[in-house]
């Protein structure tokens, strides 16, 4: 594909689709609010091989070499999105999917003044534009939410997007930086940390088969999903990249809410109305990076 601008949308576009599945089968899990942390570390147990593996089959003989190349941005990266899966699944726990799925479109917003500050990244109309757009998506679908935990489930999202960004930002700081090898690495830190807690509590972590069978699935959309948004993160800006990601956020809601999947979380007329300006957003964008030629990051 000559246009490399195009191909990072196409690629980040399906990564944020292929996201989007985490929120209906967390929704569909037995006594989710037990096995938070017992989820995540099964997830890991096919999500990382399948990136690792992907990993081996592109650079074959210069794996090792790229895993010393693991540097602090790496495991900054890493730790930043170990720490948002894990206020992910809690915040998607205790309140609606649109909540913090919502909160969570801050995140072009966090990474265009992270991009601007950190790497030098100059904004443009139209990306201002459709962020303001975002921004304003996010207000009408906040307006009138009631839920018993929305303030924690908001926060959580809030965190989750600042996570989220930091470790784009990481992805595009240093080109030394090892890109697949930090989502990889951010799963075996989410399996600590969760290991550690339920050691901490004394908890079992042993869950029921079909959540084991769901975690193993969300691996893999969540590990295809990263695989996509990296070879993505090469050829568009800091935030483009996180705004795409947002079709997560637009499709999340979108298959908790089909009565086909059996969950039937029906969202406010708001959420529906904010959603239609994000998913705006992403098209404005997407017309945009047909006229826009992008080079690579290395």
């Amino acid at each position: 594909m000559q246009n490399q601008h195009l191909l990072g949308f196409v690629l980040v576009c399906c990564a944020g689709l292929m996201w989007s599945f985490g929120a209906p089968i967390i929704r569909s899990l037995d006594h989710v609010e037990l096995y938070r942390y017992q989820y995540l570390i099964s997830r890991m147990f096919v999500a990382a091989p399948i990136i690792l593996l992907y990993i081996l089959y592109r650079d074959r003989r210069n794996v090792f070499n790229n895993i010393k190349r693991i540097n602090r941005f790496s495991l900054l990266g890493a730790l930043c999105l170990a720490l948002s899966s894990i206020g992910w699944i809690y915040a998607l726990t205790i309140t609606s999917v649109a909540v913090p799925m919502l909160m969570f479109a801050t995140a072009p917003l966090l990474s265009g003044v992270l991009g601007y500050f950190l790497l030098g990244e100059v904004l443009s109309r139209t990306t201002i534009m459709n962020t303001m757009l975002v921004i304003v998506g996010v207000f009408i679908m906040v307006i009138g939410a009631v839920d018993e935990n929305i303030a924690l489930g908001a926060f959580l999202g809030f965190l989750v997007a600042l996570g989220f960004s930091i470790f784009t930002i990481t992805l595009r700081y240093n080109p030394d930086t090892p890109k697949l090898l930090t989502p990889a690495l951010s799963m075996i830190f989410t399996a600590l940390f969760c290991a550690m807690i339920l050691l901490y509590y004394g908890d079992s972590f042993i869950m029921p088969v079909k959540n084991i069978q769901l975690s193993l699935l969300h691996g893999l959309f969540g590990s295809v999903g990263i695989i996509l948004y990296v070879l993505g993160s090469k050829y568009l800006p800091t935030v483009e990249l996180a705004m795409l990601s947002l079709v997560d956020i637009v499709f999340g809601i979108f298959w908790v809410w089909v009565p086909f999947i059996g969950i039937n979380e029906t969202p406010e007329s708001n959420t529906l109305i904010g959603g239609v300006f994000i998913l705006g957003a992403i098209i404005f964008q997407g017309l945009k990076a047909r006229k826009t030629q992008s080079k690579a990051v290395p």
